[in-house]
């Protein structure tokens, strides 16, 4: 049974500022490595048994999280729309539209 699901006290798990900086090294290397900040913080906190809250929190903290200029922000949208563009065509192509389905 997760901590979330127990009933009664909370557990808290102390860590030491050696493992916290060692967290965020590894979340950061994740984010660099292309996961989501999300889920890097998710298995972090999952090895620590700690919230993700309480991970994303010390990265966010660390002023280190990388983020994405707008520029990059706008040519992966755009990437993104031509993607999904295609994939309406092929859907289209192939007959895959049927009802209840959406092709947005």
């Amino acid at each position: 049974m997760s901590r979330r699901e127990r009933r009664g006290r909370r557990r808290y798990t102390l860590v030491d500022e050696r493992t916290r900086e060692a967290v965020i090294e590894a979340v950061i290397a994740r984010i660099e490595a292309g996961d989501s900040f999300t889920a890097a913080a998710r298995a972090a906190a999952a090895q620590l048994d700690v919230a993700e809250t309480t991970v994303r929190g010390w990265v966010t903290r660390s002023g280190r999280r990388p983020r994405r200029t707008p520029q990059e922000v706008a040519a992966l949208e755009a990437e993104l729309a031509l993607a999904q563009e295609l994939n309406r065509a092929l859907a289209r192509g192939h007959g895959v539209a049927g009802e209840g389905l959406s092709l947005r």
